[in-house]
């Protein structure tokens, strides 16, 4: 029962989320994704094959809204994907050996590194993706993945410091 719960519960923050991002952050055009908080606190023990379906879903239902043709699809299966090679390398083999490892137990410069390099790993290839399909110019792309990235890593520390203070 409880994978049914844990699944129900996944599918309304993806919804939220995805309200979030299609009605408000589309319509200030701020370089900021907020599904991409899904893939950085879905629990890490749980079912890795429901995991990258959830994310590719939600790349999905954002490429469906936006007529985007598939690249947030790509990017959120990307990022979900190398999450935890990521974790891996700024926390060692200490999340391996434990099932409730959670990523507030990072310490705070490894945390920041770490939503960094999921977020830029995904802006990127969602940039390279929008360039090849022939909607911006590539002259920009490093400046515009750089300021984005900054700015949605500023936001999921915010989220992750007000989660931390919540617990």
């Amino acid at each position: 029962m409880s994978f049914i719960r844990s699944f129900i519960v996944s599918v309304f923050f993806i919804f939220i989320l995805c309200l979030i991002q299609i009605s408000i952050l589309n319509t200030l055009f701020l370089g900021f994704y907020s599904y991409i908080l899904f893939i950085l606190v879905y629990p890490y023990n749980r079912n890795k094959f429901l995991f990258l379906f959830l994310s590719f879903l939600i790349g999905w239902i954002i490429d469906h809204c936006m007529n985007s043709g598939g690249i947030h699809a790509f990017s959120s299966t990307l990022s979900a994907f190398l999450r935890l090679n990521y974790l891996q390398f700024f926390d060692g083999k200490n999340f391996i050996n434990r099932n409730d490892f959670s990523i507030y137990e990072l310490s705070f410069i490894r945390k920041i590194l770490y939503i960094f390099s999921l977020v830029i790993t995904h802006h990127f290839s969602l940039l390279i993706l929008e360039i090849l399909k022939g909607t911006t110019l590539s002259k920009v792309l490093l400046f515009r993945a750089i300021f984005s990235s900054s700015f949605t890593t500023i936001l999921c520390i915010i989220y992750f410091f007000f989660r931390k203070i919540k617990h």
